[in-house]
């Protein structure tokens, strides 16, 4: 479990100080996506804890330094997957969530989690249209496997 150790440290270091939409130490969501995943694959527990680093931390983690770390292929690839990059429409994101069967895992309790209406403060229109958004694209990975 050495390269989870790591993920988790480097989450916990990347993440401190951010909180989410409803005040939460954001490091929290990335533990709670793992958990969903209720699997003992270290890689995959390595991918949901780190599928939000380069999408919201890119500054400072890159793909570069996750291979440095000592991360699999494997890993890297899954949070390649799982991150939206500026200039890519919704449907090329599914998409490629979709053509990565660990990807399809994580996303899916990614999903879960962010549909979780107990984690805001308040509940806007904006929010209740994004949660619909996700809820129909979890039924698509879902149909998946």
């Amino acid at each position: 479990m050495q390269m989870l150790n790591k993920m988790l440290v480097l989450v916990a270091t990347e993440f401190d100080g951010i909180f989410d939409k409803g005040g939460t130490p954001y490091a929290l969501h990335c533990l709670k996506v793992m958990h969903y995943l209720k699997s003992d694959d270290e890689e995959l527990m390595c991918i949901a804890l780190g599928h939000d680093l380069i999408e919201d931390r890119g500054k400072t983690v890159t793909y570069t330094l996750l291979r440095e770390a000592g991360f699999t292929e494997r890993i890297i690839e899954g949070i390649r997957a799982l991150t939206k990059v500026p200039g890519e429409s919704y449907e090329e994101y599914k998409a490629k969530v979709k053509a990565n069967h660990d990807a399809i895992k994580v996303k899916k309790c990614d999903l879960r989690h962010n549909t979780d209406i107990r984690r805001l403060k308040g509940v806007t229109q904006k929010d209740l249209d994004r949660i619909a958004k996700y809820h129909s694209f979890y039924l698509e990975l879902k149909e998946l496997g």
